[in-house]
């Protein structure tokens, strides 16, 4: 038996045999001189173009055009294609073309607080308003003080205070006659009232409720001492203390009711009566004594009546005084809100809708702040009341008075800040300086960042308003164009949800985040609905765009453009130079070393081969992104002199495949030093009945390589058929048990004549304990098979892969580069004498793209590839019958007329003396045993595996 290399005659129909190939055509070599430059720096300003994807890039020019509802684009590929890198490009090209989006803002509803509206402005407006509502809070109150500052505006508000004095003047006047009827005198000493016996001295003492009383008893030098003979309750004097403004409303007057005093102009205080001594008197204003008070004739009964009658007088007084300037504040201000609105509006063109919507928010804001007059009157005004107070003697004095009047105007200020805080815009979308529809990228689309939320402040996680509501990535992508990552939004379903929802109703209303983690004031608040008018582009896989068609047809309908991103594509000049000025710019931005023309050609054989494919180029563009940047940093390192980079060569590129290889194989090195230490039988010399070796990758999934397996078959006679005892332990798939069972019909069809056949046979991939899967091994398989029919052995030295179909043609595989290459450098390993090669399909031929060390191999005639197109050629390889002809038109079955004639004459005589065994042995069986076995039912068909 001969273990050289056969190579007969094209011309020679009559004689089988596999085709040997040439080393020249083992694998793609680009000339550099055909790419049309010497390196990629002269390609950088090339622009970034859809590199073989014409398809995609019709679809998706298409579907970014597309205004009717619906339209959205579904973008499926390998990652790595460059999916997202172009969409975006085109995105951004069509944004280009569309105007710029509209701001998007909330303004606070003075009507309903937990519904604020929503105004729409166009692009750059929206910030020039709420620059316009500041300046305008600011201004008015500097408007209105110098309004004040008018002559007669200060006499008008001087005059309404000398009403007031005069006012409290005559209600001291009553008190102070009273008091000389009833034997008192009653006169101020530092801002307190004294009450005093006329005979000895002070009865009682009180807070400074009017004028100066000025009568003749004012100067006694026995004022302030009590008299022996007063009545027993005004024997000690009593202070009778202002109450604050937390004793009375615990609110500034001016946000109580528009008729009571402003709280800066400090009205003058009222005579209370002192702690302790009954809430009977603080009824209204003047009132009689209930029935239940003391006799008439008590004498501090009296007093006390009369003091309270004093004081109600004074804050009627008061009342009418601050409800008079609260009006002609108003007068005032009016028309400077009128004007600071018509200024506020000028020049701004939103639609007439949110135009009405402005209109009205800046009519409910004026109402409001002329309201609460109190909140934003001048500081002159302040300084004016306290000058007139003081003029009266009716300032209170040190003490707790002034702490109170400290508090007040503390809450005052506070008050005036949140007011000014509902005044402003809430600018949540914000295209000011955008001259173009907007283009979002949303990497992490959970239910806040795709759809915004109301957020409360952190001092107060339970209140909420207008300010807290904040815009999502759907919101800034309005009027423009929105990609998201569907691997991103499977994992959170409400985010998935909402989106549905969004894309049906094409409106979005902002909600609370909080909201479904408790009962909260803020969880009323429900913003204004929002109409939405954007692009959506979902990136996913093929099998998630298949899965969604399937499971969600009402969403999937949403997406009614696919673009169909290909991971190849056709080889030519054009995509080698587009694939070049791509190179280019990677270099460009991570500032490496640029390639020459042979690095490029090299680097683009390389993504032939991530294709398996002479004639079409690898759409994963990330992996020869990462091997470029390896390479050009080998570059780098072996540059001539520190700091300077040299042109990245083919050399560098090879250095870094190499380098690759070694940090990933180390899986391939234990396989394959396994079976060279002997523990993994593999025969690479020699023949063997039923024995074969075959093929096999194993994807790890960051490195894919071959491995040899040892395929044996072994047959006798029975009615069994093929037994695949990988299928019958449950370790093959789907796809190889189709495979064996496709083999099966074959055999049967091979030596129909002689049927029913008497066969039981088995076919097993020895030490192979992780699962087979896959129908590459069919042809080995058979071979086997027909050997251990036919005894004839099988060369040893050559590996097998390929599939095989009910009429014996053979089928192309997968993973073919890597398998020979395995199998390449075991037998390396082993010494290569001339005899070792592989058979594959001729059909595979034009994906081969193989190692340099393997096309060398072949070129020196140690290493040898043969392509079959039919079992019968690699049969005839295998067993050395080349040089003999098929059965031909002599076999009645036209399976076999392509077969060697000795392969089909041994098996047709191993069959039938199997046959003529089964027959014996059924002939030796007892006549009752044979009958009752025709009349058992017969066995069911067994089911198939999943």
């Amino acid at each position: 038996m001969s273990d050289t290399p056969l190579t007969p005659s094209r011309s020679a129909a009559s004689l089988l045999c596999a085709e040997l190939l040439q080393a020249h055509e083992l694998r793609l070599r680009i000339d550099p001189a055909q790419l049309g430059f010497a390196s990629t720096a002269e390609l950088v300003q090339e622009p970034f173009s859809w590199i073989g994807q014409q398809r995609a890039q019709a679809a998706a020019e298409f579907g970014l055009a597309m205004d009717p509802p619906d339209y959205h684009l579904f973008v499926l590929g390998e990652e790595g294609s460059g999916r997202t890198s172009l969409l975006r490009q085109a995105m951004q090209a069509e944004a280009q073309r569309r105007p710029a989006a509209q701001d998007i803002a909330f303004v606070h509803n003075f009507a309903v607080p937990e519904r604020p509206q929503a105004l729409r402005l166009p692009a750059g407006q929206g910030r020039s308003l709420r620059r316009r509502i500041e300046a305008m809070v600011d201004k008015l109150p500097e408007q209105l003080d110098k309004a004040v500052q008018q002559a007669q505006h200060r006499s008008q508000i001087e005059q309404l205070y000398n009403q007031a004095r005069q006012a409290e003047e005559a209600a001291f006047g009553t008190l102070h006659d009273w008091a000389q009827s009833a034997g008192l005198r009653i006169h101020r000493e530092e801002g307190q009232l004294v009450v005093e016996s006329q005979d000895s001295g002070p009865a009682g003492q009180g807070d400074a409720g009017g004028p100066d009383a000025g009568g003749p008893d004012a100067g006694c030098p026995d004022a302030g001492q009590p008299a022996a003979d007063a009545p027993a309750a005004l024997t000690a004097a009593e202070r009778l203390q202002q109450p604050s403004a937390a004793d009375t409303d615990q609110l500034p007057p001016a946000l109580q009711s528009d008729s009571q005093p402003p709280a800066d102009t400090e009205a003058d205080p009222a005579l209370l009566l002192s702690p302790g001594e009954g809430a009977e008197q603080e009824g209204k204003d003047g009132a009689e004594a209930p029935s239940t008070a003391a006799p008439a004739e008590d004498l501090e009964y009296q007093l006390r009546v009369q003091l309270a009658q004093f004081r109600g007088l004074v804050r009627q007084a008061q009342m009418a005084r601050d409800a008079a300037l609260n009006l002609f504040y108003q007068s005032l201000a009016t028309p400077l809100w009128q004007a600071a609105s018509a200024q506020v509006l000028e020049g701004l063109t939103p639609s007439a809708e949110h135009g009405a919507t402005l209109q009205r928010w800046l009519s409910q804001m004026q109402a409001e702040w002329l309201k609460n007059m109190a909140l934003w009157v001048p500081g002159s005004i302040a300084q004016d009341a306290d000058a007139l107070l003081d003029q009266t003697d009716s300032i209170e004095g040190e003490g707790e008075s002034q702490d109170a009047r400290d508090d007040a105007r503390a809450l005052l200020e506070t008050k005036r800040k949140a007011l000014r805080a509902l005044s402003q815009l809430n600018l949540i979308v914000d295209h000011h300086g955008e001259a173009h529809a907007p283009v979002v990228l949303e990497d992490q689309p959970s239910l806040r960042n795709l759809f915004g939320t109301i957020d409360p402040p952190e001092d107060d996680e339970r209140r909420s308003d207008f300010s807290c509501i904040r815009a999502g990535s759907v919101l800034r992508a309005d009027g423009g164009f929105l990609m998201l990552h569907l691997r991103d939004l499977l994992g959170d379903e409400d985010s998935w949800q909402a989106l549905r929802r969004v894309l049906r109703t094409r409106q979005l209303r902002i909600e609370d985040a909080h909201a479904a983690q408790g009962p909260s004031s803020s969880g009323a608040m429900l913003p204004e609905l929002l109409a939405l008018n954007f692009k959506l582009v979902l990136v996913g896989s093929e099998e998630a765009y298949y899965q969604l068609q399937e499971s969600d047809p009402d969403m999937a309908r949403r997406f009614r453009v696919k673009v169909d991103f290909s991971d190849q594509f056709q080889a030519s000049l054009a995509t080698y130079r587009a694939t070049a000025a791509l190179m280019a710019q990677r270099c460009k931005l991570y500032q490496m070393p640029h390639c020459d023309a042979s690095a490029v050609a090299r680097l683009l054989e390389q993504s032939h081969r991530e294709a398996d494919d002479q004639q079409r180029q690898s759409g994963r563009l990330n992996q020869l992104e990462a091997l470029l940047l390896e390479s050009a940093q080998r570059a780098r390192q072996s540059g001539q002199q520190p700091g300077q980079d040299r042109l990245v060569q083919a050399a560098d590129v090879e250095a870094a495949l190499a380098a690759q290889r070694l940090r990933h194989n180390a899986m391939e090195q234990d396989l394959h030093a396994a079976i060279t230490d002997g523990e993994h039988l593999i025969s690479f010399a020699g023949s063997q009945v039923g024995q074969i070796n075959g093929m096999s990758q194993i994807d790890t999934g960051d490195h894919r390589f071959g491995l040899p397996v040892r395929i044996s078959a072994r047959t006798h006679a029975g009615q069994e058929g093929v037994m695949n005892i990988e299928r019958e332990v449950a370790m093959s798939g789907p796809i190889h048990d189709k495979g064996v069972l496709i083999l099966q019909g074959y055999l049967t069809a091979l030596f129909g004549h002689l049927a029913p056949l008497a066969l039981n046979a088995s076919v097993v991939f020895e030490q192979e304990y992780s699962g087979v899967e896959g129908d590459s091994a069919s042809c080995a398989e058979l071979y086997a098979l027909l050997s251990s029919l036919s005894g004839l052995p099988l060369r040893q030295s050559i590996a097998v892969t390929g599939a095989l179909n009910q009429h014996g043609e053979v089928l192309p595989v997968g993973g073919l580069n890597e398998k020979i290459e395995g199998w390449f450098d075991l037998c390396a390993a082993q010494g290569l004498d001339g005899s070792h090669g592989v058979l594959i399909p001729a059909r595979n031929q034009r994906h081969l793209m193989l190692a340099e060390r393997v096309v060398q191999a072949v070129e020196a005639g140690q290493f040898h590839v043969y392509t079959a197109e039919h079992v019968g050629q690699g049969l005839a390889l295998l067993m050395d019958q080349c040089n003999l002809p098929a059965t031909g038109a002599l076999h009645p079955m036209p399976e076999a007329q392509r077969l060697p004639i000795a392969v089909v004459q041994a098996a047709e005589a191993s069959l039938l003396q199997y046959r003529l065994a089964c027959q014996r042995a059924d002939a030796a069986r007892p006549r009752a045993q044979r009958s009752r076995q025709r009349l058992l039912p017969k066995a069911a068909k067994r089911p198939p595996l999943d």
